[in-house]
This record gives C-alpha cells, sequence and structure tokens, in this order.
C-alpha cells in the first residue's frame, strides 16, 4: 500500500515537473521573441541621423543656400524648391534628383534668390536682389519693388512681400502697394522674415526694429523688445519696447501645433504666447558695453546650450521640436530639455546657416556652403535564408 502511494506520489510530482518545464519553455520562446522586439526597438531609437550633402552646381554661388520651401513641380512631384546665389533648384523627394529650373528667358538662371513662395494654386514666387518674380513654370515676370526678403501666402490667399524699403502686397493684376515706416507707421522698412499660424487670419512680420502683426492691408500693429542704444556721449542706454522680447532684430517667426510661438533674434530664441508669458533660451555671448576706453563688448552667459544668438531660421517639425538655423550652425530643441548642435565638426558644409526645413525625418539645412541633410540612414533588409 505504501508502495503503491510512494509510486502514485512520484507520478504526480513526475507531472507537475514536466509542466513546469513546458511552461518555463513557452514562457521563455515569449520572453526571447519579446527580447528580440526589445532588441530591435532599442536599436532603432540608438540609431541617430547623419549629415550628408547634396551638390547643387559647380560653383559657389549655386552651393550658396539662402532659402527652402516644399512644394511641388510642374509634373505635381513633391519636393524641394531651392533658392541660391546663382539660380533657383528643385530636389525631387522621391527621386532624390536635382534639377535647376530654367524659365523660358533664362531670367532666374543667375538670379540671387532670398526667399521663395507657392501659392496653393501652383504659381510660384522668388524673391531675389532685383525684386520679386512671379513664376507659372514657363515664363517670369519681374515686380521691380527691390530685394525681397521674404514672401508668404497669407490664409486669405493674398501675396505678401517683406522688401528692403517696406512691405508689400500684391494687388492681383499689376503691381504690389507698398506700406512703410513713413506712410503706414512700421517699425522699420528693412523686413526680414514673415511667420503664420494656419489656424489663423493673422501673419507676422519680422523687421529690424520689431514684429509687425498684420490683420489685413493697412491693419497693422507693433511688438518690440528692449534695445541697447548708443548715446552721444558713449554711454548706452536702454530703450524699453511693450513687450519683454529679447532683441529687436527678428530674423525668424514660427508657430507650433499649439499656437506658441518662437521668435528668433540676434539675441537668442524667444518663447511666448499671443505675446504674453515670454521666456528666452540664449548663447554665451558677448554684447556692447561701456568700457574705459569707450564702447565695447563683455562675455555674457547664456542660460541654454543654444549654440549662437544670432537666429537666422526657425523650423518647427510633426513632433513640435525646433531645428534652429545660427550663424554658428544648427541647433536641435524639443521644446523641453533636450539640445543637439551641430557644426562643420558634425558634416555641415558651413556652420553658417540660413534656412532649415524638413519632410518626414529628413531636415534640409541651407548653408553658406551648400545644401545638407540630416536623417537616419537607409536601414538595408537583411537577405532571406536560402
Amino acid at each position: 500500500m505504501r508502495n503503491n502511494q510512494g509510486y502514485k506520489g512520484f507520478i504526480v510530482v513526475s507531472i507537475i515537473f514536466m509542466w513546469a518545464v513546458f511552461v518555463i519553455g513557452v514562457s521563455g520562446c515569449g520572453s526571447g521573441k519579446n527580447a528580440g522586439s526589445s532588441s530591435a526597438g532599442q536599436q532603432n531609437a540608438e540609431r541617430k541621423r547623419e549629415l550628408t550633402k547634396i551638390n547643387l552646381g559647380a560653383s559657389q554661388n549655386a552651393n550658396t543656400v539662402m532659402a527652402l520651401v516644399k512644394g511641388k513641380n510642374q509634373n505635381n512631384q513633391p519636393g524641394l524648391f531651392i533658392g541660391t546665389m546663382e539660380g533657383v533648384y528643385f530636389y525631387s523627394f522621391s527621386s532624390k534628383n536635382i534639377v535647376q529650373i530654367v524659365d523660358a528667358e533664362s531670367k532666374l538662371k543667375a538670379e540671387k534668390i532670398y526667399s521663395i513662395c507657392q501659392e496653393d494654386g501652383g504659381k510660384l514666387w522668388f524673391g531675389a536682389e532685383s525684386g520679386v518674380y512671379s513664376y507659372n513654370f514657363n515664363s517670369v515676370r519681374l515686380f521691380d519693388i527691390g530685394r525681397t526678403n521674404a514672401l508668404v501666402q497669407s490664409n486669405s490667399g493674398m501675396i505678401w512681400a517683406g522688401t528692403q524699403y517696406g512691405l508689400a502686397l500684391y494687388d492681383g493684376s499689376k503691381s504690389f502697394n507698398k506700406f512703410t515706416r513713413k506712410s503706414d507707421n512700421l517699425p522699420n522698412d528693412d523686413l526680414l522674415c514673415f511667420g503664420k499660424d494656419t489656424k489663423e487670419a493673422t501673419f507676422y512680420a519680422g523687421t529690424r526694429q520689431g514684429a509687425i502683426v498684420v490683420d489685413g492691408p493697412g491693419n497693422f500693429s507693433t511688438k518690440s523688445g528692449t534695445s541697447m542704444k548708443p548715446t552721444p556721449s558713449g554711454d548706452l542706454i536702454e530703450e524699453p519696447g511693450n513687450t519683454e522680447m529679447a532683441g529687436n532684430s527678428i530674423y525668424a517667426i514660427a508657430m507650433n501645433s499649439n499656437g506658441v510661438m518662437y521668435i528668433g533674434t540676434n539675441m537668442g530664441v524667444n518663447r511666448c504666447k499671443n505675446f504674453s508669458n515670454w521666456s528666452v533660451f540664449s548663447a554665451d555671448s558677448e554684447v556692447p558695453a561701456k568700457t574705459a576706453s569707450g564702447l565695447g563688448y563683455k562675455k555674457v552667459k547664456g542660460n541654454s546650450p543654444l549654440i549662437s544668438n544670432w537666429i537666422k531660421s526657425i523650423y518647427i517639425d510633426e513632433a513640435d521640436s525646433l531645428w534652429i538655423a545660427t550663424t554658428k550652425g544648427l541647433s536641435y530643441f524639443n521644446g523641453d530639455n533636450k539640445w543637439e548642435n551641430y557644426t562643420m565638426s558634425e558634416g555641415l558644409a558651413s556652420n553658417t546657416v540660413n534656412a532649415v526645413t524638413g519632410e518626414k525625418t529628413a531636415i534640409f539645412i541651407a548653408t553658406a556652403g551648400g545644401l545638407n541633410v540630416l536623417d537616419y540612414p537607409e536601414v538595408k533588409a537583411e537577405p532571406k535564408d536560402k
């Protein structure tokens, strides 16, 4: 009887043991699979964007890139219009081919292009040294309004130009109507950039002495920051503005998906919403100061890893992260506490970055030495087992 009981006990223990081995084996397979997935995910997370260069032409001027705008060519292919000191180029996102835009009269071929805008309907506008060109993929038309640094199509469909001589609005047929400091109380006639929220009719223009809030033709208001101005005696005085913005020379204005505005000046990146709740991100710099021998400079510690206070352009990606073009390289900021900087040491064609934009994960960087692309390296599929 005892032997039978011992035998039965042995059988029960054996069954439990075998079941445990089976469960552990299944769990082990599952863990192995998850571990593999986790490892792959970790590898993806650990991948870093790499810089490559796109050659636009044989000359230095062709590779001095001033403007970048996403759009579509005459074949409805999405890509990037590239303004250089020697004409306009188009980069196809799908084929990755570069072609120079040559109009029927070859007027654009050697023109210095500082800004680009494409209408919803397809017509292109180029801001150039000699004015504004309209281009319908065949012929061009020049509007002689002076060097044009910025172009934008408002949400109401109007084409606005920022020139060295004031703000200009295309009348839809013959010419541009100008608005100036003298006639329309603009803060300054040298317009440098535009920015807009796609959800609002209002848009913004940056000048050398503050921002213009544009609510329509002739309906302007000014937002300015504190600036330092020398006196005849050699002193420096603070001239307060009507906001807490740092710097008055505005080269970039961008809005994120929540309506938060980032304003790039000669004194860093300002963040605000509806021109209130201001904060500023600054780099180490030198600012004008009175010295024993007269006006000089003093070193000022910045409050962030921003690579330079002189901002040229800001692109906000789909994750609301900022890509900041400066005179000393490119800075990345996730809007919270993560910063990354890119210079010639990392592969930039030049530390002078004039413009930046993006498409999906690719960041396109316009520099004084060429066009760079910052993107994750292409993952090649592993060969299948034969």
